[in-house]
């Protein structure tokens, strides 16, 4: 068994280490910010409705769980992406507050150039700072931490 290094043992160290993760994530997430509404005019929300949308359509209450919004936020989002003729928004009978929200093609040839930029974001910003172990390494870290439910893989391929 291993011995544990003190000075990586104590809270302070920790929380330091979670510091560092939050101000990564903020600043590449402000530089995809930047670049997807630069180069698309998209929010990050509307690039996350937009990549969590399934080929084949998701229902309006099931989009709010694959995204981090309250259902009246998704739901005022997608009427913003309908407006624009990034999606449609059908009624479902049988509900009478539930939509089914499916991409146009306007919004997949959208989401497809969006995606690019988000990958070539992260390379720059992110991956190629990193060694190829290094990378490896963070993937074995955050699979460690993936036990959380609601936690999932990315399953957007660019």
């Amino acid at each position: 068994m291993s011995q544990s290094n003190p000075a990586t043992a104590s809270r302070s160290f920790r929380v330091g280490v979670w510091r560092s993760f939050m101000e990564i994530h903020h600043a590449v997430l402000r530089e995809i910010e930047r670049e997807l509404a630069d180069r698309h005019r998209l929010s990050v929300s509307e690039f996350d409705a937009l990549v969590n949308i399934p080929l084949d359509g998701a229902r309006l209450k099931d989009l709010k769980e694959r995204i981090v919004l309250t259902q009246s936020a998704v739901s005022r989002l997608c009427d913003r992406l309908a407006q624009r003729g990034l999606v449609t928004r059908t009624p479902i009978e049988e509900d009478g507050r539930g939509a089914l929200i499916e991409l146009t093609e306007e919004g997949r040839a959208l989401l497809r150039a969006a995606v690019l930029t988000n990958a070539e974001v992260v390379e720059r910003s992110f991956a190629s700072r990193l060694s190829s172990d290094q990378l490896a390494s963070l993937r074995g870290t955050l699979d460690a931490l993936q036990t959380v439910d609601g936690v999932r893989e990315c399953d957007t391929v660019v």
